[in-house]
């Protein structure tokens, strides 16, 4: 069975860009119902309709379905490298969190519905606020477009080159947390040491118990003092999103 030159155009734009948005944190979170995301990924593709070129041979059902799954896996590769973004200040929340002792308090998080400690909301709620602040989102939302001009719907191929910037940028991941968490794990360290050195003097001193409140403490003081640095990082970061989104639409 033939379809329709629009109908096929549509479905194509509605599940890139439903591909893309799925996993973009501020969307992902299951807090946020199919339902809108659908909604708003409908309104998206609506919006951009106009402008998309598309020049494609008529499909029939087992065809498109196969265009479809490309479109699908082109988007998840584009939000897939914003996820990663969130990831490192999410894992730097998560090594700060265990350094201090706060990783064994944890609260369930309506937004990840997730158990998470207070140093990883804090730093996820600090993450949004960024993105949002920066205008990151306008970077989502023009790399999106753009894909449409520099991919044009179902010719897309998957090659091996994209395979291997995605594993790259997930390597950054850890480089990027420790970044992001680096003023307070070298105080922590240095506090760590100087307790150790405390327990070797005063064996009759409970180290754990009267150094826990000390690190939350100093982690909370630094945390707050580091915040000049950490801020301005992480839109440097998000910044440099356009960056690798363009690099991977060039393998593509």
């Amino acid at each position: 069975m033939d379809i329709s030159f629009i109908n096929v155009k549509f479905v194509l734009i509605f599940f890139r860009v439903l591909s893309i948005l799925w996993l973009v944190p501020l969307l992902s979170s299951r807090s946020v119902s199919m339902m809108f995301k659908a909604g708003f990924s409908l309104i998206v593709s609506l919006a951009v309709f106009e402008y998309v070129p598309f020049e494609a041979p008529e499909y029939r059902s087992i065809s498109l379905l196969e265009v479809i799954f490309k479109e699908i896996l082109l988007g998840l590769s584009i939000s897939f490298i914003i996820r990663l973004i969130f990831s490192s200040v999410y894992a730097a929340g998560e090594v700060l969190a265990l350094q201090t002792g706060l990783g064994f308090a944890r609260f369930m998080d309506p937004t990840m519905m997730a158990q998470v400690s207070v140093i990883e909301s804090f730093k996820n709620l600090l993450a949004v606020i960024i993105f949002l602040t920066i205008d990151a989102h306008h970077i989502l939302i023009r790399g999106l477009v753009r894909t449409f001009d520099e991919i044009p719907l179902g010719i897309f191929k998957v090659n091996s080159n994209m395979f291997g910037l995605l594993a790259e940028l997930t390597g950054r991941v850890f480089v990027l947390s420790l970044k992001i968490g680096a003023p307070v794990i070298v105080v922590l360290l240095i506090v760590e040491l100087m307790l150790g050195l405390l327990a070797r003097m005063v064996p009759q001193m409970n180290i754990f118990m009267e150094g826990l409140p000390l690190k939350i403490l100093i982690t909370f003081v630094v945390l707050s003092f580091s915040l000049s640095f950490t801020v301005p990082y992480i839109g440097k970061v998000f910044f440099g999103m356009e960056r690798d989104l363009s690099r991977l639409i060039r393998m593509m």
